[in-house]
């Protein structure tokens, strides 16, 4: 539509409409096509200046002896720009820019002999479209803050139900192991017969294997199932205790404290092993004791 204007008949020599169409139709194009949410500082000053040119060029120039009517057109482009700057998250650059062409059409309204009120009945109505440009922006920005929170909602719930889903087919699956081994165990303690030595130590690593089922399963991992039966089919008495909140730990953290007290296990010469994995603040310490003499380390939570 200002295209149209601008190309009409009008007091403006060719030359300069010309000038101010190519400025205004470049900050068009730089507030459009420019990525990004927010409109950078040079990209948004670039805009402003050549919308304030674009105006700079035409409006002097109108006659001042009545209303110039479409000839005014840039103003009109200018709003436009401005309101796609409040878009562009660059609110205070457009009110800048709207009060530049306010100062440019009071500055023609009082060389000329209009008045200052013609200069501002110029403007009045480009400022209050601009207002309500900028409370839409506003309004529109919330709204999308408002989807993204939602979204983020949405994102976290189903992140905490797939881990619940997962932590219940991991227990599933605990479940069914024990089931597994404790199976033949079972039937030869129903058997009632005299149980012999390697029996007897059997049923104790059944005895260790379910107990660490139940108190260390937000550790428990392949390295250190294999020590901790390792250790006790040789007949080292092997404890693990940890802390509830182990299992809020990442899994990078949990991983490394139970390598630890694997390799502390598979190192074990004794008849005693009590490993223990507690919080301090944001660190992991792990410890092994085996018999009277103990060792730990401290695991930072990264």
């Amino acid at each position: 539509m200002h295209v149209i204007l601008a190309i009409g008949p009008g007091p403006t020599p060719i030359v300069l409409t010309a000038v101010a169409l190519t400025a205004l139709m470049t900050a068009a194009v730089i507030v459009v096509l420019v990525g990004g949410r927010r409109l950078t500082l040079r990209w948004t000053l670039a805009s402003a200046l050549l919308v304030v040119a674009g105006n700079a060029v035409v409006i002097p120039g109108l006659p001042s002896d009545g209303w110039p009517g479409y000839a005014s057109w840039p103003i009109g482009a200018g709003t436009m720009i401005c309101i796609g700057l409040t878009l562009r998250q660059r609110i205070a650059f457009a009110w800048v820019s709207m009060g530049a062409l306010t100062v440019v059409c009071l500055a023609w309204s009082i060389n000329g002999s209009a008045g200052p009120l013609a200069g501002l009945g110029l403007v009045e109505r480009q400022i209050g479209v601009l207002l309500i440009g900028t409370l839409f922006a506003i309004g529109l920005r919330r709204a999308a803050r408002s989807a993204a929170e939602f979204a983020e909602v949405q994102r976290r719930q189903a992140l905490e139900r797939d881990l619940a889903e997962t932590e219940v087919r991991a227990r599933g699956d605990a479940a069914r192991r024990v089931l597994a081994v404790a199976g033949p165990t079972l039937e030869l303690i129903a058997s009632e017969r005299t149980l012999d030595i390697w029996e007897r130590a059997r049923i104790a690593a059944l005895e260790g294997r379910l107990r660490d089922e139940i108190a260390i399963a937000p550790l428990l991992s392949e390295s250190l199932d294999h020590a901790l039966n390792a250790a006790r089919s040789r007949g080292v008495d092997a404890v693990v205790l940890t802390e509830a909140s182990v299992g809020d730990l990442p899994t990078a953290v949990r991983l490394r404290a139970a390598d630890w007290l694997a390799s502390r296990l598979n190192q074990v010469v004794g008849t005693q092993f009590v490993g223990r994995v507690v919080l301090r603040g944001r660190d992991v310490r792990v410890s092994a004791a085996v018999d009277d003499a103990v060792e730990d380390r401290l695991l930072l939570d990264e």
